[in-house]
C-alpha cells in the first residue's frame, strides 16, 4: 500500500485515461481510492453486531479470534507504517494509510478485548494467546529494527511486515473452514465480515492493478479468494439452529450449560 500512499496526492502522467474526469470533477482514481477506504470501513465495522451478540450471551460461541486480532493488529500496523513514512519523507500521501486504518485499529482492539472477556472455553483462549504472542513478536522485531538498523531500512522492514499482515488477515478467514467442513455447519463463519471482505478485496485488487503494485494486489487476491471460499461454504452448509453434534465442536462451543446454543450468523 506504500505506492498508493505515495501517489495519493499526485496526478498520474498526462494523457492517462484513468485520470479523466468521469463525473463532476471526480477522476476514476479518486473514485477507486474512495471505494478502497469505504471497503476498509465496511470490513472494520462488520463484526460489530456479532460482538454485541457475544456481550448479550456472555459467550463467544464457536468464534475464532483470528479475524478480530487481524483487524486490530493490521490496523495499528498500517497506521504505524503510515506515520513512520510520513515523518521520514514528509509526503502527505502516506497519511491515507492512517485515515483508512485508524478506525479498524480501534474497533479491532475492542473486538479482541471482547473476545478475551467472553471466551469461555480453553481451546479458544489458547488460540487467542497464540495469535497475541505472534503479534507481540512482530512488534518487538520492529522495535529492535528501529534501534539497530538505519532508519530507511527500518521503514522498509515495517512496510514488509504491513504487507505480511495483509496476507495473514486474508488467510485468517479460513481458520474456521475445517470445523465447517467437519460439522457441515457454517455458524463459525462471520457472514457480514465475509461479504464486506469480498467487496473490499475486489476494489483493492483493482487499485493494485491500476498502480501496478503487487504489494497491494497480491494480498487482496488472496483475501478475495478466501472470502469467496467462505461465502460458498456459508451457502453450502447453512448455519444450524441446534447444537453441533460433533464432540470436538461441542467441547469448543460450551460456555455455559444453561445457555441455549443458537446460530451465530
Amino acid at each position: 500500500a506504500s505506492k498508493l500512499a505515495s501517489e495519493s496526492g499526485e496526478s498520474i502522467a498526462d494523457g492517462n485515461s484513468l485520470e479523466r474526469v468521469i463525473f463532476g470533477g471526480i477522476t476514476f482514481m479518486t473514485l477507486i481510492k474512495a471505494l478502497c477506504m469505504a471497503g476498509n470501513i465496511l470490513v472494520q465495522i462488520s463484526p460489530y453486531p456479532e460482538v454485541q451478540l457475544w456481550q448479550a450471551r456472555q459467550c463467544t460461541g464457536e468464534a475464532d479470534a483470528a479475524p478480530y486480532i487481524s483487524i486490530a493488529f493490521g490496523g495499528w500496523q498500517w497506521c504505524y507504517y503510515g506515520l513512520f513514512a510520513y515523518f521520514l519523507t514528509r509526503r502527505n500521501g502516506f497519511l491515507i494509510l492512517v485515515h483508512s486504518n485508524f478506525l479498524g485499529a480501534v474497533l479491532g482492539t475492542y473486538y479482541s478485548v471482547s473476545f478475551y472477556r467472553f471466551c469461555r472455553h480453553a481451546e479458544g483462549m489458547h488460540s487467542f494467546q497464540r495469535y497475541m504472542s505472534a503479534a507481540f513478536t512482530l512488534m518487538l522485531l520492529q522495535l529492535s529494527a528501529i534501534l539497530v538498523l538505519p532508519v530507511d531500512r527500518a521503514l522498509f522492514l515495517t512496510g514488509l511486515i504491513s504487507s505480511f499482515c495483509s496476507f495473514v488477515g486474508a488467510l485468517s478467514m479460513l481458520v474456521c473452514v475445517p470445523t465447517v467442513i467437519r460439522t457441515k455447519d457454517s455458524r463459525t463463519i462471520p457472514g457480514p465480515l465475509v461479504i464486506a471482505s469480498i467487496f473490499s478485496s475486489l476494489v483493492w485488487c483493482i487499485c493494485g492493478w491500476i498502480l501496478e503494485d503487487p504489494l497491494i494486489a497480491a494480498p487482496n487476491v488472496v483475501g478475495f479468494s478466501s472470502s469467496v471460499v467462505c461465502f460458498a461454504l456459508k451457502h453450502r452448509y447453512p448455519a444450524s439452529e441446534t447444537p453441533l453434534q460433533d464432540p470436538k465442536s461441542r467441547r469448543q462451543f460450551f460456555a455455559n450449560p444453561e445457555m441455549p446454543l443458537g446460530s451465530d450468523s
